[in-house]
């Protein structure tokens, strides 16, 4: 499971701007959707760390700073930082739509490249 929580918003922004590829989790622990999506998420990125995205979880009760900038309506909402942007975002349980958002976002790094 080689993801790491983000503790403030200053962590936040330096993980964002890194210049590496993350993808947050952005959960609640009392959210029964959000611990249904945690064990995909957990697999997921054990695929990706390997090519080099950095797999983050923010807890939405102890960071709505964070929160706000992201602009989080929903949990679980994952979303993929490139560069300090955001280049792609999925919401909700569906397991499909976490593998979607991370076929596209490395469809579009293959054509960039």
């Amino acid at each position: 499971m080689p993801f790491n929580p983000i503790d403030d918003a200053q962590d936040f922004t330096r993980i964002i701007n890194s210049g590496k590829t993350v993808l947050i989790d952005f959960h609640a622990d009392w959210s029964g959707l959000c611990r249904s999506t945690s064990q995909q998420f957990s697999e997921l990125s054990d695929t990706f760390v390997r090519i080099g995205v950095d797999f983050y979880r923010v807890n939405v009760d102890q960071l709505e700073d964070v929160v706000m900038e992201a602009d989080v309506r929903v949990v679980p909402t994952y979303m993929v930082f490139k560069d300090g942007k955001k280049v792609g975002h999925a919401t909700g349980v569906d397991g499909l739509s976490l593998h979607k958002l991370m076929g596209s976002y490395m469809t579009r790094c293959e054509v960039a490249a």
